[in-house]
């Protein structure tokens, strides 16, 4: 299935109007930011990101987004009933119809019956497209989902799957990038998501909403709330990464608050930190800087910068035991 074309549409939309279309719809659809606001600027690390607009103290909420608007499964399966059908149909039953009904007799579910966190991107990814082409509330979010990297680059022309020569311009791309990285690890990262791609396409096409272009860029948009959920959040996935955040995630009350971590000054970029790099010694970890380059299009070296970021979002939390665990 291709990108629907209300996703590629907005390509048209001039930036002022997308940020003010998204602002609007952020406070209509009950995220509460105040303070805060999506803009395109030269003065963002990323070209485009999320700016304070009057000063903000230590340990305000900046930015609280309520669960009903987060992209979970569960979510979407009450809000695209259609969809959440389909997919599970698409879920293996790998347990024998004996062992199936053994585990319903002493009330145990089969374990691949149970993991949501196996299925999450494939899932999230049908749910967002089916948003888009059904104009559900989401698709004024989603539309405006972006990602530019070598790796998005190398999924969005789909001949990799039969001509090795993409993916060795996606990692000469990542060497130019972060030298300091070794191409061998890079190209195992990559090797790693083509792998995930590949079984992805071969379970859900034809079967359910799917897009390889989509896949990709959602699972950089994603965060681990716990180890079973993971969601996309509104405004959270607008907010680029640094290696000194000044926002913090928690979940009260049936929200996730950003919180800011010291004093902003107005018409400052709002950041959030997506993974650490370091080891446990806190040397700079070759794996870890790998992963984050394929994952996010995020280079850093021995010696990080401070800041660096791409449109996308985190699978890690500065917090996670505030955070939804079911």
């Amino acid at each position: 299935m291709k990108v629907p074309l209300a996703y590629l549409a907005t390509s048209l939309i001039s930036s002022s109007s997308k940020d003010a279309a998204f602002n609007s719809w952020c406070s209509d659809c009950g995220i509460k930011c105040p303070t805060a606001e999506v803009r395109t600027t030269p003065k963002s690390v990323a070209g485009r990101g999320v700016f304070t607009t009057s000063p903000v103290s230590k340990d305000d909420v900046v930015i609280s987004i309520p669960y009903y608007m987060a992209l979970t499964q569960d979510n979407g399966a009450t809000y695209l009933p259609r969809v959440a059908d389909s997919l599970r149909k698409c879920r293996p039953m790998l347990d024998s119809p004996i062992r199936r009904f053994w585990n319903h007799i002493r009330r145990r579910k089969s374990v691949d019956e149970s993991s949501d966190d196996k299925f999450w991107q494939a899932e999230l990814t049908a749910y967002a497209i089916e948003a888009l082409e059904t104009n559900h509330p989401w698709s004024t979010w989603i539309s405006q989902w972006k990602r530019d990297d070598p790796y998005q680059h190398l999924v969005d022309m789909s001949t990799w799957k039969f001509d090795v020569e993409p993916i060795s311009k996606a990692l000469s791309a990542f060497s130019k990038m972060a030298p300091d990285i070794p191409s061998y690890k890079v190209n195992a990262a990559i090797g790693i998501r083509l792998s995930e791609m590949h079984e992805y396409v071969a379970r859900y096409q034809n079967k359910a909403p799917c897009s390889e272009s989509m896949y990709a860029t959602l699972t950089s948009r994603a965060l681990g709330l716990s180890d079973t959920v993971t969601a996309c959040l509104p405004m959270y996935d607008m907010i680029n990464h640094s290696f000194e955040p000044n926002l913090a995630l928690s979940f009260n009350d049936g929200n996730f608050d950003l919180v800011a971590l010291r004093d902003i000054p107005e018409d400052s970029e709002l950041f959030l930190s997506y993974m650490d790099v370091t080891n446990h010694e806190g040397e700079w970890d070759e794996d870890k800087a790998a992963w984050m380059l394929v994952q996010w299009g995020i280079p850093t070296s021995p010696r990080p910068t401070a800041i660096s970021a791409p449109e996308s979002k985190s699978n890690l939390q500065e917090d996670k035991e505030s955070l939804l665990t079911s």
